[in-house]
């Protein structure tokens, strides 16, 4: 359906749970994940009906995140409960890659055609430092099986962080060189206490700027078509790479005209915009006695008919709390 700003919002972006086993530092400002009870958050079935709902409205497009996903039980049936739903266009999945290589199988059973992938750093130790103890090991192992199982688009997040990953800018991007991978580079934003407060020095650049630099080191096409999508990334190309070299810029050069989205938290609140502190709680309501799926289709219309027309740029919560 069309929001007020004549959008066409038709993708869902789904938190299926906060919890996460790392505690990444541009998503977690404290050493804590300020984690929900697990009544607070909705069921798998909960999810559902609000899918079902959706569907009603024409949204067709549902990316499934945390937290880190894979870590909610039950969730790769669920994936597949929902693939077999009428309307359901495209299943993805927004992942740190840890516990990827034991579920391509029940991924791509589910239809699960896209996998976002977050991948910040290709230096042991420096990911261990951006994750608070993760193990780049079995991410690189998880994004290499996916690569060679070739029933999956593959999509690498890196967040651009002056001072901390800018000196692997070329590295990052050689990856799409061999492989029908893409690697996009995502501006930092403006999140929790660890911009503003622990490391100052990582914000400020920009996808322009980070693009500029890959000029000197290759051969690029930019402009290009790049591998479709739903998202708001634009493309480059290194010359005769198989991949493609992506840049989503919410900071520098945002792009809140073209947004097609609504986001559902882990803990039932529907948003209209990832940076807006507004929201509409379905929790609470949707286990009371007044609840039903008539009433659920019009509080989703609702929400996106309130889906603001441009994002803010600071809020005092953390990435992990909202979905990413």
């Amino acid at each position: 359906m069309k929001d007020s700003f004549q959008r066409e919002i038709h993708a869902l972006r789904i938190s299926v749970t906060d919890r996460c086993n790392m505690r990444c530092r541009y998503c977690v400002s404290g050493d804590l994940l300020k984690l929900k009870p697990q009544d607070e958050l909705l069921s798998l079935d909960e999810i559902e009906a609000v899918i079902r709902a959706a569907l009603v409205l024409d949204f067709d497009a549902f990316r499934f995140t945390g937290g880190e996903p894979l870590v909610r039980e039950g969730l790769l049936d669920f994936l597949l409960r929902v693939s077999r739903l009428d309307g359901v266009r495209k299943l993805s999945l927004s992942t740190n890659g840890s516990m990827l290589e034991r579920s391509l199988d029940q991924l791509a059973a589910a239809r699960v055609q896209s996998l976002n992938i977050s991948l910040d750093t290709l230096r042991p130790a420096r990911y261990e430092q951006i994750t608070r103890g993760g193990e780049l090991g079995p991410v690189l192992g998880g994004i290499d099986a996916a690569a060679n199982d070739g029933r999956f688009k593959i999509k690498l997040n890196a967040v651009l962080m002056n001072g901390f990953n800018d000196d692997e800018l070329a590295e990052l991007a050689a990856l799409t060189i061999s492989r029908p991978i893409n690697l996009r580079f995502i501006e930092y934003m403006p999140f929790g206490s660890w911009q503003r407060v622990e490391n100052e020095n990582a914000k400020g650049l920009s996808v322009g700027e980070a693009l500029a630099r890959l000029k000197q080191v290759f051969e690029m096409d930019d402009n290009v078509r790049g591998p479709g999508g739903d998202g708001p990334a634009t493309y480059a190309q290194i010359r005769g790479a198989k991949g493609f070299v992506g840049f989503i810029s919410p900071v520098h050069s945002p792009f809140c005209e073209r947004c097609n989205r609504l986001r559902l938290t882990a803990d039932g609140q529907l948003k209209g915009c990832l940076l807006a502190d507004e929201r509409f709680q379905l929790r609470n309501w949707m286990r009371s006695a007044s609840y039903n799926a008539e009433e659920l289709i019009a509080r989703i219309a609702m929400a996106v008919m309130a889906k603001p027309e441009k994002h803010e740029y600071a809020r005092n919560f953390d990435m992990s709390t909202v979905g990413g």
